[in-house]
């Protein structure tokens, strides 16, 4: 073993020890790509103390070392754009392999964090016509939903899943299109649809936008079959 690789595998003893006692945040996970771990990229370069590359759009082009191409990040719905553990090693830092809590160890040189894959789970308001997704302590979407008609929308505690679809048709309104559909309660799915008012307007689903940031294909592509869902009234 040559001095250098020592010094590499030392180095990287040391980082992994201060990783320990470093910050431990919550990551983002998705149900169309089981077993990876996201981020927002302004935390992993405020955490890594790295530098970042910008293009006119905000947009990062540039991870450290790693160059991006428009769409290689994913983003919340907000625009926050998201990295994942495999980029950030691809970019540099010393990945450790997810361990049996489900964390993950990151570090950079002097610099590390534990990546923690929390539990999801969903509020429903209907009188606030309001969805929220959380995993763990973090608020990952926020949006506006319409929901049934003359309290045609069951309150109550529920599972994602277990069916979903990129595009469902209604058996029951004449094969509407129901693109984005995550099942809650026998025939109430959550799902994206082009009309979403402030204020019940569906036969008894929870309606989310296709526009602005596209909530209903974001939470399809989040959410995880049997994350809980609650759907209160007040």
């Amino acid at each position: 073993m040559t001095m250098r690789s020592s010094f590499l595998i030392l180095l990287g003893f040391w980082n992994f020890v201060s990783v320990g006692l470093a910050s431990t945040l919550d990551a983002i996970t998705f149900a169309t790509v089981p077993g990876k771990l996201f981020m927002p990229v302004h935390e992993a370069i405020d955490e890594l103390d790295w530098e970042i590359v910008r293009d006119a759009q905000c947009h990062v082009t540039r991870l450290n070392t790693l160059e991006l191409r428009p769409g290689m990040l994913r983003q919340l719905v907000d625009g926050t754009e998201l990295v994942s553990t495999e980029q950030l090693a691809t970019a540099g830092a010393v990945v450790a392999a997810m361990n049996a809590e489900g964390e993950v160890k990151v570090g950079g040189f002097f610099h590390g964090f534990t990546l923690r894959a929390g539990a999801q789970r969903v509020e429903v308001s209907l009188k606030n016509q309001r969805l929220k997704g959380w995993q763990g302590e973090r608020l990952v979407l926020e949006t506006k939903i319409s929901s049934g008609r003359n309290g045609a929308t069951p309150a109550g505690k529920f599972h994602a899943g277990p069916y979903r679809s990129k595009l469902h048709f209604s058996s029951l309104y004449n094969n509407a299109p129901m693109p984005w559909s995550v099942q809650l309660h026998r025939h109430i799915f959550i799902h994206g649809f082009s009309s979403v008012p402030d204020y019940p307007a569906s036969h008894g689903c929870i309606r989310m936008p296709l526009t602005s940031g596209n909530p209903a294909r974001f939470f399809y592509e989040w959410v995880l079959s049997g994350t809980p869902v609650s759907v209160t009234k007040d």
